[in-house]
């Protein structure tokens, strides 16, 4: 059977709080394999000053898979410091070739260390483990991949502790060449619209009550924080300011440039490409008056992959509640969690077609989502 529009075909649902619901899922076709990557010493790099280059990396993986087949579709998460994607089969040989560049360019340009791997759905259900997954229409333009089951949080343990088994061959060749062009990092940190940004990363850890405790987790941010639109980091167009700082856009030049000679010129074209937006944007002409809301409607901000993650505004006195209310939780047993707190957000975008289809990535600035997780483990730890 041909299991290539497995995921394309799915059934959408159109509230988050539906992630919940048993009936909603359906299990990804054994055929399929886990593509992982994970920078090694995100956490260090981070501390360092270096969560841009590191959320880059992280996209630079799925952009790279994603212009394979543009026709095709499939799922992934970003992690801040990493990345996991489900594909077809048709897709691996591929996907291995751009994974291998990626680690390559990771190192080369930004002296990263990213682990690349992959895992057959067949191996992780070998292993006991499973993946489920689901489609939720977040708004118009964007639908987001949820995923439940502990099949990825497997693979990222494999490639980690596995590693020789399950890593990708530095020497496997296949006639390929990677695309990356869309990754874009041009917008200068998103000031919250309140007074902090918070990333949050919230897992279970009770297997039989886990919807339960989900719901209510999610009830409880409703309750403290708002609706997704209240708390949604970028929901104000004049939060989005596009950048002319050269270190900013360093980034992206890095990617492309083969000396500090052609950087500079690159650097000079993104300002130049930087300032005709900004003109165009202001006076909203042709479809570029709509440009600042198509990207707050294509804005990843909360998923679920076996966890919660979420980047949210709050102010103070809603933070202290929240973190309250978590830490209620899990002295109680039910869940780990791990918060960072910052003033801003940092986007990461995916560009497929300037007035088309669009994602972007956000994390909270400062080290995000990586050092909530930092935080998670040692929770997790510290109940051993």
């Amino acid at each position: 059977m041909n299991t290539t529009l497995f995921y394309k075909e799915l059934t959408e649902i159109k509230d988050f709080s539906q992630i919940m619901n048993d009936d909603n899922y359906s299990k990804i076709p054994e055929d399929w394999y886990v593509l992982v990557s994970d920078i090694k010493g995100s956490t260090k790099a981070i501390e360092e000053g270096m969560y841009k280059k590191v959320n880059f990396v992280a996209a630079l993986a799925i952009i790279g898979v994603l212009n394979i087949d543009k026709n095709s579709d499939f799922p992934y998460i970003f992690g801040g410091d990493g990345a996991s994607l489900i594909v077809p089969p048709h897709l691996l040989d591929k996907s291995k070739i751009v994974l291998l560049e990626t680690a390559k360019k990771a190192k080369d340009v930004f002296e990263l260390n990213l682990r690349v791997g992959v895992v057959s759905v067949k191996e992780i259900e070998k292993r006991g483990s499973f993946i489920e997954i689901t489609k939720f229409r977040a708004t118009k333009d964007y639908t987001q991949a949820i995923v439940r089951g502990n099949g990825l949080e497997l693979a990222e343990h494999l490639l980690k502790e596995e590693y020789s088994t399950f890593k990708i061959d530095e020497n496997f060749t296949y006639n390929y060449l990677p695309d990356f062009d869309g990754l874009e990092c041009r917008w200068e940190d998103i000031k919250s619209p309140k007074e902090e940004t918070i990333a949050l990363l919230i897992k279970s850890t009770n297997l039989e009550k886990s919807n339960i405790i989900y719901q209510n987790v999610l009830n409880k941010i409703h309750e403290i924080a708002g609706s997704q639109s209240q708390r949604n980091p970028i929901k104000e167009i004049n939060q989005l300011n596009i950048s002319f700082n050269p270190k900013v856009l360093n980034t992206e030049a890095s990617i492309s440039s083969l000396n500090i000679f052609s950087k500079f010129f690159t650097i000079l074209r993104l300002m130049i490409e930087n300032l005709l937006g900004s003109f165009l944007m202001k006076f909203s002409i042709g479809q570029w008056g709509d440009y600042k809301n198509r990207i707050m409607r294509t804005t990843d901000t909360e998923k679920f992959d076996d966890m919660l993650r979420m980047v949210i505004s709050t102010d103070k006195i809603q933070t202290k509640e929240l973190e309250d209310y978590l830490e209620k939780e899990y002295q109680e047993d039910y869940l780990v969690y791990g918060i960072h707190k910052s003033d801003s957000a940092l986007m990461t975008c995916l560009i497929f077609e300037r007035h088309g289809k669009h994602i972007h990535f956000v994390d909270s600035s400062n080290g995000g989502y990586a050092l909530a997780a930092k935080a998670l483990k040692a929770r997790l730890k510290s109940k051993e």
